[in-house]
């Protein structure tokens, strides 16, 4: 969940790893700095963000280095304990992404070997096996061969050496590395929008494999053997437009207006979408796993398959990977829903998966990750880069993309008819144009966020295919303006939530023309009648009950199945100025990160 950088090259080192780290701090930003060869290691970090410890660092005539962005998992966030991090002598510089399992082991081992920690990391512990390994004689790049083989755990690592200033040693397991590939320069990353301005081209690490990073040369072994691995470069075909603000005042806003080309954009993966189904239709075990709100798409698409009779079951993969695995056969098949494709809890649970021989398939917005390389089909969201910590166009790149699926499933199996599936294809196509709307109207959802700023406490309420879509809506809410918010199946409100209910209160319900319409409207006068104040989504075919509501908001009539990728866009904008009100960081919330690459 950390940023890492590396330059080498001809070019000016603190210069190019800032630039990259600002590009990646939606990775982390607790704390950031780089390390540069220039007659031995200097090292600049601190607490803070990315601009922040830029002011700090003097420029000098550096042209290698490593530089990190950082989001704590080991030590508080804090000078000494934000990357770079160096040996005893600094001599030696790592940055890492993971967590190092038996860290503690191996510092009380090195401690006792007389070497001395300066911070809180289990990061720290790298520098100071690659120095035990140089010490007794080893080259720099078999010490740190040797240092990577001592611990156990997730890792991308970029090391450098005062003695060898032109080279960068890196290495992955399970957490993502890439290099960049420039013209008598090179650039080492964690992920692809750090080298757009600058590159391409890129090579991709595996797992359990190193690399040795020149200006002009890269070289890729596996960790196991030490054997070299010839392996082509990934063109990237990402503009460097799309991750940029164009103007707008936060990534976030940029990516809600975003939505309806994600929507557009799924319809490229149609015939990989029908190879998928096929594989789906074969089984009656059928699982999608996802964390966040990858989950909510994926429990969308369980409540659509259940619409028409078939079981499937939809687990967060922190819970199903220690729980449901251990049902898991040849006959399942795991869908796995991931924006970067490099979630640590969905990887580990497809591994688990895939030892007891199910078939993956993966729904994922990065090409080239983790995840599409353990599956047996992928699905491409296209959404374009996403920066803003808090998701939203891959949101709806992931839902319509599993509504395109559960369809195509639906139609295999024969629970809907040619005439059936076409109708609701074409109202699919439809659906671009109706978030269009909605964000042409984002003006009206302005105003009614400046109403609600008093309030503390949301509950989110609505049934059936729209209960994922208020789970999505309040951790919107929560994610950025930092505000109490839950979500619940109306039918239980009496089972609890009515308890709660007062005038300091606001309950968001999403009210759609489907067959529970009447049942949600008591609902939301079971909610008035308790004083609460009242915010109902609502289709503009569908101003018939008078129930009460203090402030509506219509969005276009859609048919049902559809309508939670409708309904979700007034949610993220509410959310987003709710916490433009607040005066928050929007797109880098407190204590998140973008991409959660540790467990």
């Amino acid at each position: 969940m950390c940023g890492i950088a590396g330059y080498v090259g001809d070019g000016n080192a603190t210069e190019r790893l800032f630039e990259m780290l600002k590009r990646l701090e939606y990775r982390g930003y607790d704390s950031a700095g780089v390390a540069l060869v220039d007659e031995g290691i200097t090292i600049f970090k601190d607490k803070g963000r990315v601009d922040e410890v830029r002011k700090k660092a003097k420029t000098n005539n550096a042209t290698s280095g490593i530089g990190h962005s950082r989001w704590a998992t080991h030590g508080e966030p804090s000078q000494y304990n934000a990357h770079p991090h160096s040996d005893c002598k600094q001599t030696i510089a790592v940055v890492h992404n993971g967590i190092i399992e038996n860290y503690s082991e191996l510092r009380d081992g090195l401690r006792k070997r007389g070497h001395r920690f300066s911070s809180e990391t289990d990061s720290e512990v790298i520098a100071h096996l690659i120095e035990e390994g140089v010490d007794k004689g080893k080259t720099f790049e078999e010490a740190f061969v040797g240092a990577l083989k001592k611990f156990d755990g997730s890792y991308a690592i970029s090391a450098i050496y005062s003695k060898e200033p032109e080279k960068i040693l890196i290495a992955r397991n399970e957490s993502p590395l890439i290099v960049g590939i420039g013209e008598g320069e090179n650039f080492v990353a964690s992920d692809i929008p750090a080298i757009l301005q600058e590159t391409r081209r890129c090579l991709i690490l595996e797992d359990l494999e190193y690399g040795i990073v020149e200006k002009d040369k890269v070289v890729i072994k596996d960790l196991r053997n030490g054997k070299e691995i010839v392996r082509g470069a990934l063109d990237i075909d990402i503009d460097v437009e799309s991750a940029e603000k164009e103007g707008h005042e936060h990534f976030m806003l940029k990516e809600i207006l975003e939505e309806s080309a994600a929507v557009k954009n799924v319809m490229r993966s149609l015939s990989e979408v029908r190879k998928a189904a096929d594989i789906i239709r074969k089984s009656d075990k059928i699982y999608f796993v996802a964390c966040g709100t990858a989950y909510h798409a994926a429990l969308g698409a369980r409540y659509l398959l259940q619409e028409y009779g078939i079981l499937s079951h939809a687990e967060v993969a922190s819970e199903f990977r220690y729980s449901t695995v251990k049902g898991i056969d040849k006959d399942t098949v795991l869908i796995l829903v991931s924006q970067s494709g490099e979630t640590a809890d969905t990887l580990a649970a497809a591994k688990e998966a895939k030892k007891k021989g199910a078939k993956i398939i993966s729904v994922v917005n990065v090409v080239g990750s983790t995840l599409t390389r353990i599956s047996d089909a992928v699905l491409y969201t296209y959404s374009g880069p996403e920066i803003a910590v808090a998701s939203t166009k891959a949101y709806l790149g992931q839902l319509t993309l599993l509504i395109l699926l559960s369809l195509e499933v639906l139609k295999k199996k024969g629970k809907v008819s040619k005439k059936e599936f076409d109708k609701l294809m074409d109202e699919l196509k439809s659906v671009p144009q109706k978030i269009d709307v909605i964000l042409d109207n984002r003006e009206r959802i302005k105003e009614i966020s400046k109403s609600l700023i008093l309030v503390n406490d949301y509950f989110y309420i609505a049934r059936r295919l729209n209960f994922p879509t208020a789970l999505e809506g309040a951790l919107k809410l929560k994610e950025i303006s930092y505000l109490h918010a839950e979500a619940y199946p109306a039918g239980e409100l009496k089972h609890g939530p009515l308890a709660l209910m007062e005038e300091k209160v606001c309950v968001i319900a999403i009210n759609p023309s489907d067959a529970l319409h009447q049942k949600m409207s008591s609902n939301i006068q079971e909610v008035r009648a308790r004083k609460a104040k009242l915010l109902e989504l609502h289709e503009d075919k569908t101003f018939t009950v008078k129930n009460g509501a203090d402030v509506r908001i219509t969005v276009p009539a859609t048919n049902p199945i559809l309508s939670p990728l409708v309904f979700i866009v007034p949610l993220h904008l509410l959310a987003y100025y709710i916490a433009v009100e607040k005066g928050l960081d929007i797109d880098k919330p407190r204590n998140l990160a973008k991409s959660v690459t540790v467990e």
